[in-house]
């Protein structure tokens, strides 16, 4: 008898788990993405303007591949893949201010950086190969390291800590790992979906994971996951879902086996969060598509980005507060220099060299 209540108790509580599982689900604000194959939106339809900032280096300095990019009120700090540089540019000119290359194993310095972040005017740099974040002044000076260990390749920096992307989930320790400021982990959150695909994330994923919004909010949106989350109380709270109706991945299909890109399915890349619009990127046949949701509950939008009169590719990377942030070739941009004329006319193309990358910053529209 007591083993049959013991049985009974089982069966109670993983049914009632898996009912409060369901429910949390339904609670989730949830989006449908529809009717987008093949539509094709103008910038011009979904952003109020659109700014090129050429960012101007020395005679001796050339960057040669941008991994990531942030903010530190008007100054913006730029990491290059190939050098392992950081520089530092005046948002006003695109001018460059500073430059630092703290490549080596010594105290305050990395070996293999991959993304930066900032927070209450600092800025920091994550050290993959060393499992280490070094923060530095808005001069980039060197200020201290924390440890942790780990494997990460993304992170953010919080008031209270860092929040970071975990490239190991395991049993103990799940895809997010919140650190506080002395580097102690606190917890983590997100366990591993054992169904994820290793093939389809080899190369980590395809945008992002955590954003800002203007408002400084924290949220976090993986590739190929349809659920956003948001940090609210020292805890990631999933607070949107994306649905694309008949195209979503079945539940019976082995992301492990299956390349994605090659089959009719549309899946999650990244998002960008506003306070009142969330723009998800996704792809379907291998063409990324991009949606403009107003969570007003207004009509959104949806289809691939073109820029109809100067053909500048849509391909925004990071958010800035209320912008889309893009990185693009003065060739890629040419025809908007030369229609303007400001390669010749307008200071902020002073002394502009071709190879010099140019900063797309988009204003989206209240839609």
């Amino acid at each position: 008898m007591g083993y049959f209540n013991t049985l009974l108790f089982l069966f109670i509580l993983v049914f009632s788990s898996c009912k409060y599982e369901t429910k949390k689900q339904e609670a989730l604000n949830t989006f449908f993405i529809e009717d987008f194959q093949n539509k094709v939106l103008g910038v011009d339809e979904l952003a109020s303007g659109m700014k090129l900032l050429p960012l101007k280096l020395g005679t001796d300095q050339l960057i040669g591949k941008i991994k990531d990019v942030c903010f530190i009120g008007d100054t913006i700090y730029l990491l290059d893949e190939m050098t392992a540089s950081i520089y530092s540019f005046d948002m006003k000119d695109g001018k460059c201010i500073g430059r630092i290359c703290k490549k080596g194993n010594g105290p305050n310095e990395y070996v293999n950086p991959v993304a930066l972040s900032a927070d209450s005017g600092k800025l920091y740099v994550l050290d993959m190969p060393t499992s280490r974040i070094i923060e530095f002044d808005k001069s980039l000076n060197p200020i201290r390291d924390l440890k942790f260990n780990f494997p990460s390749s993304d992170f953010i920096a919080i008031n209270t800590g860092f929040l970071l992307y975990n490239l190991a989930p395991n049993s103990e320790l799940n895809k997010y790992v919140y650190l506080n400021n002395k580097g102690e982990c606190i917890t983590s959150f997100v366990p591993v979906d054992k169904n994820h695909s290793p093939n389809n994330n080899s190369f980590g994923n395809l945008g992002k994971p955590f954003v800002k919004d203007e408002n400084d909010k924290v949220f976090v949106s993986e590739s190929y996951s349809n659920i956003i989350y948001k940090w609210e109380k020292e805890n990631f709270i999933p607070i949107y879902r994306i649905d694309f109706g008949k195209l979503n991945v079945p539940l019976n299909v082995n992301k492990n086996r299956t390349d994605l890109f090659e089959e009719s399915y549309a899946f999650h890349s990244n998002s960008f969060v506003f306070s009142e619009i969330l723009v998800p990127s996704f792809f379907y046949k291998s063409h990324r598509y991009y949606g403009f949701i107003p969570k007003s509950g207004d009509s959104p939008k949806f289809g691939i980005v073109k820029d109809r009169q100067y053909d500048i590719p849509f391909f925004p990377q990071w958010q800035n507060g209320n912008q889309l942030i893009a990185i693009s070739r003065y060739e890629a941009v040419k025809n908007y220099f030369e229609d303007y004329k400001q390669v010749k006319e307008d200071s902020i193309a002073e002394c502009f060299e071709p190879e010099h990358p140019v900063l797309v910053i988009y204003n989206l529209k209240s839609i």
